[in-house]
């Protein structure tokens, strides 16, 4: 039987925070937006994708919905490297395991204009308590 996933405590949840420009960048730790590559946990877009720091895990949920469980056993399974914002369409969520793997990311992409444009997404961080 495989162990239970590690409980998680939400440090902030539905936080929308728009990127004017790919010279900004999100800080999933303290969910603001930074000039790139000022954080080191983050997440950056260039073109019409997400690109997590190599020290980093993602996962795309299938469905709408996605906890801290689900992305635990996600990253253990069906791990990505590649964030299109076409796989995300319609607010599909992913998340995003932090590099020391205590913090995930649940994030929802809600807007990509062209792709110089602002993006604007929907973050919550939840940090492990066990």
């Amino acid at each position: 039987m495989p162990p239970s996933p590690a409980p998680y405590a939400p440090a902030y949840a539905e936080a929308e925070l728009t990127a004017p420009d790919e010279s900004y960048e999100f800080d999933l730790r303290a969910g603001e937006v930074v000039p790139a590559e000022t954080s080191s946990w983050y997440l950056a877009w260039s073109g019409s994708a997400f690109v997590p720091p190599d020290d980093a895990d993602a996962f795309v949920a299938a469905g709408y919905v996605l906890s801290p469980a689900d992305c635990e056993r996600g990253l253990a399974t069906e791990p990505v490297t590649d964030l299109p914002f076409e796989d995300l369409a319609d607010e599909r969520p992913f998340c995003e395991r932090g590099p020391e793997g205590r913090e995930i990311a649940i994030v929802r992409l809600v807007g990509a204009e062209a792709e110089e444009g602002p993006v604007t997404v929907v973050l919550s961080r939840y940090t492990r308590t066990g």
